[in-house]
């Protein structure tokens, strides 16, 4: 399959990329950094070791999911692959999707190996493996998902990969600060603010929502149900912006 070969690649020269192994061992150098201070602080210590570590993967796997999204078509334009790869029975919307599959695959053992290394230094403190890691985790993947399909967009419209790390950058603080656009809509003056806040707030993905590490860190209740509505908004929010995507990336000229 087309997708899937230009996936396995792009996966595989993102293992490759010394950008993703510099973060990779900043990530697990902070999460061991935690678990000293962790140890040092007062109170329960593991509470705050997994708090800062989830916080850490989280930051990490954002930043190496706009460093590699962006890139997504600059490099291939740069050196003059794309119109290689164009030129064969490869049709556009098969490119994006293909890139776009390798880097969540690339992006979801990153996660997996920090969370793995978190969850085993954490079992040897506590003699048990605390499943609740995986969820969170999980979710953290889940909003990677959608922030990757919001580079991924960007990537296809924007031609510097600066402006389109910025605006995913943009995109991520309002995601994660969505929920305070409700706020101003509790008390709607029937202005044009008013429009602007709702409009802002349907179009924003809630990446607020992905954040349950909270709840894994101090043991409180969590629903399957919530878990799968997670799955569903991720894989909505990034199919549409992934078709958005290729509807201007098929229109866009290449000299």
């Amino acid at each position: 399959m087309i997708v899937w070969a230009i996936a396995r690649n792009t996966a595989r020269e993102a293992i490759r990329n010394k950008v993703l192994y510099s973060i990779l061992f900043f990530a697990f150098l902070v999460v061991g950094i935690s678990a000293v201070f962790g140890a040092a602080s007062i109170g329960d210590e593991l509470k705050f070791i997994k708090d800062f570590s989830l916080l850490s993967i989280s930051l990490f796997g954002v930043v190496t999911t706009v460093v590699l999204g962006v890139n997504l078509l600059h490099k291939e334009l740069g050196k003059r692959t794309i119109l290689n790869i164009l030129s064969k029975p490869v049709a556009r919307w098969q490119f994006v999707l293909g890139k776009y599959v390798g880097l969540l695959c690339t992006l979801a053992l990153l996660v997996g190996l920090m969370a793995a290394a978190l969850s085993g230094f954490l079992g040897l403190l506590e003699g048990r493996v605390d499943w609740g890691l995986a969820l969170a985790s999980s979710a953290i993947l889940l909003e990677l998902a959608v922030v990757l399909a919001v580079a991924v967009f960007f990537s296809c419209i924007v031609v510097t990969p600066t402006l389109a790390g910025l605006f995913t950058a943009a995109v991520f603080v309002a995601g994660r600060s969505a929920a305070h656009l409700r706020y101003f809509l509790e008390d709607p003056s029937g202005g044009f603010e008013d429009v602007v806040f709702s409009g802002l707030y349907a179009v924003l993905p809630h990446l607020h929502r992905f954040w349950i590490s909270d709840q894994v860190v101090y043991g409180r209740a969590f629903s399957p149900e919530y878990f799968a509505y997670l799955a569903l908004y991720a894989s909505s929010y990034a199919g549409a912006l992934l078709l958005l995507g290729i509807f201007f990336f098929s229109r866009r000229e290449f000299v």
